[in-house]
């Protein structure tokens, strides 16, 4: 099986050297913390174990340059002071891509149990106040809403931004659609069809939208906007390249199932933003690693594990 080498390690360290700036002295570099913080992700330790585990593990602190083990509060501090966003723009500017096909879509992180927020439901008692009901596919969910953009050809994620679950996925695409401004074609599922999306394509970005038809709305021809009417058309012509859509549908399963994403439960002053642009940024380097070593671009979980006490 394979597994996270002395070779991997260093490469990945590498690259975070490299991209991660300084804008102060600190005890603890900004490169430091995010070394820690990856590493953590990916043999999936919490703040609180990460100085056992690095203790119990002197061959990653080599791999990895680490020489002091800052407490637990200092990572969760500094986590939070970090840009993920602009960390993971410029791995993605590493990742090898025909910028062609691109998808948006979107998936609920649940903060608390099921039968806990359905028990809270009932006197309105929740503890965190900006999670709320949201529907997936999944069926009625609490928690927070993670919108995503994905490049299709790569499968790496290009930008996310987090809500509360009743946010419309319409209402927040804007921002995403710009994010993959220039890929051939942008795909979506029904959720998105409507003619103020359409528009935002045809006018601020070179891609062309391949968005599935909600037939409830209805297909009246001298009803239809102008807009809307040449995106169904273009999503007729492209109907066999539609169905790479469903490759952002199994980058929500690894996020879920591999990298944890499914429930993260609501803490004090937890960030949710900053907990799963760990997990994304984490996916996208093992993205580069897979491309480095001519791996298949879904092989993620022999990356993601726990390795036990010396």
């Amino acid at each position: 099986m394979w597994d996270m080498t002395a070779t991997h390690i260093t490469i990945v360290m590498d690259l975070i050297d490299n991209i991660v700036t300084e804008d102060r002295k600190r005890k603890y570099s900004n490169s430091l913390i995010v070394k820690i913080l990856v590493l953590l992700q990916m043999y999936r330790i919490s703040y609180r174990s990460s100085r056992d585990f690095l203790l119990n593990h002197p061959d990653i602190m080599n791999e990895a340059g680490i020489t002091s083990i800052p407490d637990f509060r200092t990572l969760s501090r500094r986590a939070r002071r970090i840009d993920w966003h602009l960390i993971n723009a410029i791995f993605i500017d590493l990742i090898l891509t025909e910028h062609e096909n691109s998808a948006i879509d979107s998936f609920i992180v649940k903060t608390c149990k099921q039968s806990t927020a359905s028990r809270r439901r009932i006197y309105c008692s929740y503890k965190d106040e900006e999670s709320s009901w949201g529907f997936s596919t999944k069926g009625w969910e609490y928690g927070k809403k993670v919108h995503v953009s994905l490049d299709i050809d790569s499968t790496a994620v290009v930008e996310w931004e987090i809500t509360t679950a009743s946010v419309s996925d319409k209402n927040i695409a804007f921002s995403l659609i710009y994010s993959v401004r220039n890929y051939e074609f942008i795909m979506m599922d029904k959720a998105y069809d409507s003619s103020d999306i359409y528009e935002y394509i045809f006018n601020n970005t070179h891609s062309s939208p391949l968005i599935d038809t909600n037939r409830r709305r209805g297909i009246v021809e001298e009803r239809l906007s102008s807009a809307r009417k040449n995106g169904i058309e273009i999503r007729k012509m492209e109907s066999s390249r539609y169905s790479l859509r469903w490759e952002i549908e199994r980058t929500f399963a690894i996020l879920e199932d591999i990298l944890n994403c499914e429930y993260i439960w609501f803490a004090r002053n937890r960030n949710y933003d900053v907990s799963i642009s760990m997990k994304i940024v984490v996916y996208n380097i093992i993205i580069i690693l897979n491309q480095t070593y001519s791996r298949p671009k879904r092989q993620i979980m022999d990356f993601v594990v726990v390795r036990s006490p010396p």
